[in-house]
């Protein structure tokens, strides 16, 4: 499972949002269909595998949990429109992004060795513990947007609400960087492109990641001038200067291993960031949750 939700407070937690921990609760997640215990598994940043949420072996999930119908409703939404369900499903297509203040939960409840497992946002509507209703929700994060994206080709008229971003559907608030030359453009959008094979370059408090777009050569075929992404973590934790490292090493091996399975399946970088003024194949990014790597198929229905 991608997500779960957290026990205490009923928020979706992305299985991502582990590595920003500094300590994992194991006992602190539930299914977000059902109340059945999941486990957080593969978390620890040595690990190049994406983090997740698992059962305990054999054991099913509550009668009347949606989780099995969300992996239905994702394999139809690859040959066609699944519009009724993604309306009243809070997991799988966000109808906003909201970066909300995050703050450490101290739970006087827990062991002191658990006291601080919970990184969650500040919330003003709702009770902690109450659970929310169905629909779609907010995200915290650019992630699940971006999976909603690549998910459901043929429901990229729904609506987005993105801060800075004039475009509020799927289709049009998503843009492709080329590898036709370096672009100026003059209005924010999600970018993506396919990760490049290079690893990250880190240079004190920027990390630099290289895309497989931007100026190439033809004969023979080389790329000159790369788009970058340069993120910059000035004053960030510890946790958020390795978070992004982390998910573009694990998203770099996915990438090598479809390659190897001569998967369809491609390694995509997506990010909010700003054109840099002196040198437009840069990007600057400052929020760690405004940049995700995800491995997956894009396609691109005609309309």
């Amino acid at each position: 499972m991608e997500s779960a939700r957290d026990r205490k407070t009923m928020e979706i937690v992305e299985a991502e949002d582990l590595w920003l921990l500094p300590e994992v609760d194991t006992y602190g997640y539930i299914c977000r269909g059902c109340k059945l215990d999941v486990f957080p598994a593969s978390y620890q940043k040595t690990n190049l595998q994406r983090p997740h949420f698992r059962s305990a072996r054999g054991k099913d999930h509550f009668e009347g949990c949606d989780i099995e119908g969300e992996k239905k409703t994702v394999s139809k939404g690859k040959t066609g429109s699944v519009r009724k369900e993604l309306e009243t499903s809070a997991a799988l297509s966000p109808a906003r992004l909201k970066l909300r203040n995050e703050r450490t939960v101290v739970d006087v409840d827990l062991p002191p060795s658990a006291a601080q497992t919970t990184s969650v946002s500040k919330s003003r509507s709702g009770d902690v513990g109450e659970e929310r209703p169905k629909g779609r929700r907010s995200a915290n994060s650019i992630r699940p947007i971006c999976r909603a994206f690549i998910d459901f080709p043929y429901d990229r008229d729904l609506s987005l609400e993105v801060p800075g971003i004039d475009d509020t559907t799927y289709q049009y608030a998503f843009k492709k960087l080329r590898g036709e030359g370096i672009e100026t453009f003059t209005r924010a959008k999600i970018f993506y492109a396919e990760l490049h094979w290079s690893k990250p370059e880190e240079e004190g408090d920027y990390l630099y990641i290289n895309l497989s777009a931007g100026e190439w050569v033809k004969d023979p075929p080389k790329l000159v001038r790369p788009y970058r992404i340069r993120v910059c973590r000035e004053g960030w934790s510890k946790a958020k200067r390795t978070v992004v490292r982390n998910e573009i090493d694990v998203l770099r091996e996915e990438g090598i291993e479809a390659k190897k399975k001569n998967s369809k399946e491609r390694p995509w970088v997506f990010f909010i960031g700003e054109q840099d003024e002196k040198d437009p194949a840069i990007f600057n990014v400052t929020d760690h949750r405004l940049v995700c790597g995800l491995l997956g198929t894009i396609t691109y229905p005609k309309r």
